[in-house]
């Protein structure tokens, strides 16, 4: 009876070893409803790199990278897609979350106007335009650091405040002759209705900011480590796919998602996004700089959107890293 039991015992214990763990849950949560930027996260759900790294994967839409900061500190979620310059404000304010990795090393804001109805060949080309900004926004710290970096008076810029999904109708309407925004974004948009951009990039003209990465929520990091490793694992595989395939990447994650646009617009996003990342099938994929973290945060201090003097490592980690 013993040696029954024992042979019992053992078989239940081969069984248990056999079947695989339940997945653990992870929430993560995006800067905007999906757009092309978002492919290569979407390809990761899509393809399931989440499910072989054993994740539960919970993912939404959200409603700026400002906001994701915020609920990711609330531990509404776990893991946010945000720009460094919203993470470093919302860290040096106190929100308990870390940067665990930046695939964007600069930021891909940028002046846009159209070919044919202004000519940006130097900074102070914008002098005496209108210029569509929204007011609260990284378009407000951008456009301080452009002025300080090139000697440009407040006064000599005629500023129009405008909402961030009007930018794009006022410029091609003429009601606007430059606008701050998403270079890439805008690129696209624009080239889908037939026109042309003219853009100086913001990354070349004194705007030191870093671009996109993940931030996770500190007490979640603290208590699973190895959790966030394995997400970040599976957000490095669908940029590699994303990479391979553009076209069918897209084709795959509009209709699932709901995402707007035709698939050869968001090709054409993708692609041009995926030139401003790092490629994820090489070493140091997400990897952060202590002298990168440095001119963001001087710059965002010279902006006055970032107080105190904490050190840079109290801003990211490069400890779960895939």
């Amino acid at each position: 009876m013993r040696r029954a039991r024992s042979l019992a015992l053992a078989a239940l214990m081969l069984l248990a070893g056999a079947m695989p763990l339940a997945a653990q849950p992870v929430r993560l949560l995006v800067d905007t409803a999906y757009a092309p930027h978002h492919v290569p996260i979407l390809t990761a759900v899509l393809r399931g790199h989440f499910q072989r790294e054993g994740i539960d994967l919970l993912i939404e839409p959200g409603l700026g990278a400002n906001m994701v900061a915020v609920l990711v500190g609330q531990r509404a979620f776990d893991i946010g897609h945000v720009t460094v310059p919203a993470a470093a404000t919302a860290i040096a304010g106190g929100t308990p979350i870390r940067m665990v990795a930046v695939y964007q090393p600069r930021t891909t804001l940028a002046m846009v106007g159209l070919q044919g109805r202004v000519r940006l060949a130097a900074p102070k080309a914008v002098e005496g335009l209108r210029l569509g900004i929204t007011p609260g926004t990284i378009d407000t710290t951008a456009l301080t650091l452009f002025r300080r970096a090139h000697g440009i008076g407040i006064s000599a810029l005629t500023i129009v405040p405008t909402e961030r999904g009007a930018k794009l109708v006022d410029l091609v309407a003429g009601r606007l002759d430059v606008v701050i925004g998403d270079g890439v974004t805008m690129r696209a948009a624009l080239r889908e209705q037939g026109l042309e951009p003219e853009m100086l990039d913001l990354a070349e003209q004194g705007v030191p900011l870093m671009g996109f990465g993940f931030v996770a929520s500190q007490p979640f990091l603290e208590g699973n480590p190895a959790l966030v490793k394995r997400a970040l694992s599976a957000l490095r595989a669908g940029f590699v796919d994303a990479a391979a395939d553009p076209a069918g990447s897209c084709a795959a994650a509009r209709p699932r998602f709901r995402m707007p646009g035709t698939d050869e617009a968001c090709t054409a996003a993708l692609g041009t996004f995926l030139g401003t990342v790092m490629a994820a099938d090489a070493p140091g994929w997400g990897r952060q700089t202590v002298e990168a973290w440095r001119a963001t945060i001087e710059a965002l201090r010279t902006a006055g959107e970032l107080q105190g003097t904490r050190p840079t490592s109290f801003y990211f980690t490069n400890n779960v890293l895939p």
